[in-house]
């Protein structure tokens, strides 16, 4: 196809699920999945735990998997220490599970459980429909902040961590974009926005909340935004679920970003919301790619091992010990456009620096370059022929059946891990307010999610009215 057709890429990234976890049992044709065939960790015990088609929406998976470093280096090798050189044979994740679960080896089974292919009919038939790339794996063999900083700014400066100060020090694909210059297309800098149903680790780069108003906006203005002019439509949209549950203006939010152990139909609800507000729109439709996919594995099983990556710069970790030259676990991907081939499967090693190399090179014609590191600008590319494989535009309306309906609860739950973690990047932003502009809140009085989701809106709501002088 003529490349010169596509003015939007799209982009919902989730949250910690792994392939064989989301896809493995989809029974879709070509795809490197678990269907008929047979893969197991041990369980300490000298017990085969084999991969099983029984996950439920929520419930498995409590406590959370583990997904530092060091846990998935277990996961990965079997053990915390691995010898040099040796290669991950995917053996550990039962035990890095039971570890989790304080030794309750039955509960540690569930990390080998995946969906069952009518579980999920809005990521199944999406990637029946259009393209699954069953060899996209995350950036890092490490948690959710380093993994995200990936996608936004090819590298994490040599850290591991989720610590929530060290987002100040990067250049992110979004101000890289704004000073392009593309004649005839967009002279004057690509747009590009942030839609965040609550909460975005973005919020802390300082460039992009120095101007707010044209990096940010909720997913309110991107369904508004994809019902205008096609042109009217940033160039570049990442998209983020809503990370916690809590109330804007007495109404009810779920979490949505399908992390352990919240409801997977929730994301279910929001993937089909997002295709069909960018479907919708005709015009826009077609001249879009919508790349759906997720951080990180979650501590979820996968039998495929992580293959090596150039390293994205000279910068390493000191400890743990890391180079960057090995890839995370395999996540789910699908690549959804009019230019794409029912039934389509790419076996083309992606990770999360080909969304930003794919980004410019498809806005901006320039993108081998080291703007946002070595191995972004080395990363294979999804506008590739074997995906875009159509010359026109399909004409067809694809039938996907609705999700199943999720229980409704507005109960709060106790904080997780990504929460915790979001509410101390919302500190690191308070703290860097004036002192009248500081909430003051005592963060061991958050607890729960909808706290958590309280308190992260009313930083970010001061972090944007201070920049505006309000």
């Amino acid at each position: 196809m003529d490349i010169s057709n596509i003015k939007h890429i799209f982009v919902l990234m989730l949250e910690n699920r792994s392939f064989d976890h989301m896809l493995g049992y989809s029974n879709l044709p070509g795809i490197n999945g678990c269907a008929g065939k047979s893969f197991s960790n041990s369980d300490g015990l000298g017990e085969n735990v084999l991969t099983t088609p029984d996950a439920d929406y929520s419930g498995d998976f409590d406590p959370d998997p583990g997904h530092d470093f060091d846990d998935v280096t277990l996961q990965l090798y079997g053990t915390h220490t691995p010898a040099s050189g040796r290669q991950p044979d995917m053996t550990g994740f039962v035990e890095s599970y039971r570890e989790k679960c304080k030794g309750d080896i039955p509960s540690s089974h569930r990390i080998m459980s995946c969906f069952d292919q009518g579980r999920l009919p809005v990521l199944v038939t999406l990637a029946a429909q259009y393209a699954v790339c069953d060899s996209w794996f995350s950036s890092i063999p490490g948690p959710t902040l380093p993994n995200r900083l990936f996608v936004h700014c090819g590298t994490s400066g040599g850290r591991l961590d989720m610590s929530p100060e060290y987002f100040a020090g990067f250049h992110t694909i979004y101000e890289l974009l704004d000073k392009a210059s593309v004649a005839n297309t967009y002279p004057k800098g690509v747009p590009s926005t942030i839609y965040s149903d609550g909460w975005t680790s973005a919020a802390t780069f300082p460039y992009l909340l120095k101007y707010q108003d044209q990096f940010f906006g909720t997913l309110d203005d991107f369904y508004s935004d994809c019902a205008r002019n096609e042109r009217d439509v940033p160039a570049y949209c990442f998209i983020e679920p809503r990370y916690s549950s809590g109330f804007v203006d007495e109404t009810f939010f779920p979490q949505n970003d399908q992390h352990p152990d919240s409801d997977v139909r929730q994301g279910e609800k929001l993937i089909y919301r997002v295709y069909q507000a960018i479907r919708k729109n005709k015009e826009l439709w077609e001249s879009s790619i919508l790349a759906i996919t997720y951080d990180e594995h979650g501590g979820l099983y996968d039998h495929v091992a992580p293959p090596g990556a150039p390293a994205p710069d000279d910068l390493t970790s000191p400890n743990p010990v890391f180079d960057f030259t090995r890839l995370g676990v395999r996540v789910p991907a699908v690549i959804v456009s009019p230019y794409i081939n029912p039934g389509t499967v790419s076996h083309i090693q992606f990770d999360h620096t080909s969304i930003i190399a794919t980004v410019r090179k498809v806005l901006t014609g320039v993108w081998q370059d080291n703007s946002l590191g070595r191995r972004a600008a080395q990363a294979n590319t999804f506008d590739d022929a074997s995906i875009l494989n159509r010359d026109g535009p399909r004409q067809d309306q694809i039938d996907i059946p609705a999700p199943a309906p999720p229980v409704p609860s507005t109960n709060a739950l106790a904080i997780n891990g990504l929460q915790r973690e979001h509410v101390r990047q919302a500190a690191y932003l308070d703290g860097q307010l004036a002192p009248g502009k500081r909430t003051g809140v005592d963060l061991a009085t958050i607890t729960t999610d909808q706290q958590a989701d309280a308190y992260i809106a009313r930083v970010f709501a001061a972090a944007r009215s201070a920049k505006r002088g309000g």
